[in-house]
């Protein structure tokens, strides 16, 4: 417990003492009671109509999160007290903590943040409505809530009551999530997924294992934004793209989403210009899209580049030369009607 925080126990709580261990995952709701009395020369006053309650929970957007938190020990929490007060209680336990300025001066940015969230899960559309701005010439910064506000022009103790309702240890309790991983972690998560996307492409579900895909490529992602490209460790994690891209691109063409399948093969030549598969994919999007002059050129390079692929080659030009009189005859039908439409007409 911080020296100037000091706790009362209101319900007490249940079970053995708790291990905090890092990714350690806590729900709880909170109360913040702001005192209507100078707390420097009066105390916490006991009475609770001396207190205003400021942000809690309980509450949706304006007055608060609306909904349970969920905090992540070792992430650096941006109200480290809350992360103090939490590791004092039992499950089910409900306490009050009297904390001192000093350790709340964070709390009004966290929470407008909090009720930022809230807002744009009740009106998608106000996501992108930003609450927060600061002028350097007109004073201090601005959540964009009076009482927030109010709080960091003139920062006071507060009283914080919360309520620890669950503990969920990583893995064993909640799946991580890839934010939390680290470099060596993200990596190994990938293939994991890569995996698991092989498998259910197996079985037919391609749905499931598009997510799969897209979710490694993410991770990686996220590793070669650390990396210098060019360099050769650039080079090396972001060949690592390339099955999974293959992978996404047959995805998409079973599930006949054929201009993301295209986009997909493409990821792949950029990395392998090359690439017999992804020539291949390239092409059959490009036929599913009635691209045939394209797709003409995709296939007369990858049969440049892999002479063992003329017969798959092959077959796919006959696919193109049927589809092309498809569309020279229903072409020819829709001339003859509006001819024929004509002639009636006069």
């Amino acid at each position: 417990m911080a020296p100037r925080t000091f706790k009362k126990i209101l319900h007490a709580g249940k079970g053995p003492l708790l291990d905090f261990a890092k990714d350690t995952k806590a729900i709880f709701d909170y109360d913040v009671l702001l005192p209507l009395v100078d707390v420097d020369k009066e105390g916490f006053p006991q009475d609770k109509e001396q207190y205003k309650l400021i942000d809690t929970t309980k509450k949706p957007w304006p007055h608060g999160y609306g909904k349970p938190l969920e905090l992540i020990f070792g992430k650096k929490f941006q109200l480290p007290i809350m992360e103090t007060c939490l590791q004092s209680m039992l499950i089910d336990e409900i306490s009050q903590f009297d904390i001192d300025t000093r350790d709340m001066l964070s709390f009004p940015m966290v929470s407008a943040k909090l009720r930022d969230i809230s807002k744009a899960e009740i009106n998608p559309k106000l996501a992108e409505e930003k609450h927060h701005h600061h002028c350097a010439a007109m004073g201090p910064v601005k959540t964009g809530y009076e009482d927030l506000d109010d709080l960091i022009n003139n920062p006071r103790p507060i009283r914080l009551i919360m309520h620890l309702k669950k503990i969920l240890k990583p893995e064993a309790d909640y799946k991580v999530d890839s934010w939390q991983l680290n470099d060596e972690s993200k990596l190994k998560q990938s293939e994991i997924l890569r995996q698991e996307g092989n498998d259910l492409f197996k079985k037919g579900e391609f749905n499931d294992a598009k997510e799969k895909y897209r979710e490694a490529l993410t991770l990686l992602d996220t590793l070669l934004l650390k990396e210098k490209p060019g360099d050769p460790e650039f080079i090396e994690l972001d060949s690592k793209n390339v099955p999974l891209y293959l992978n996404l691109s047959q995805c998409y063409l079973n599930l006949q989403n054929f201009y993301e399948a295209l986009g997909s093969a493409e990821e792949v030549l950029k990395r392998d210009a090359e690439n017999e598969k992804g020539l291949f994919r390239k092409a059959k999007a490009q036929i599913a899209r009635w691209d045939f002059d394209e797709a003409e050129k995709t296939l007369t390079f990858l049969k440049e580049k892999h002479p063992e692929s003329e017969k798959m080659v092959e077959t796919q030009i006959a696919i193109i030369n049927e589809k092309r009189k498809e569309t020279d005859k229903s072409d020819k039908n829709v001339y003859k009607n509006m001819f024929s439409g004509y002639q009636k007409n006069n």
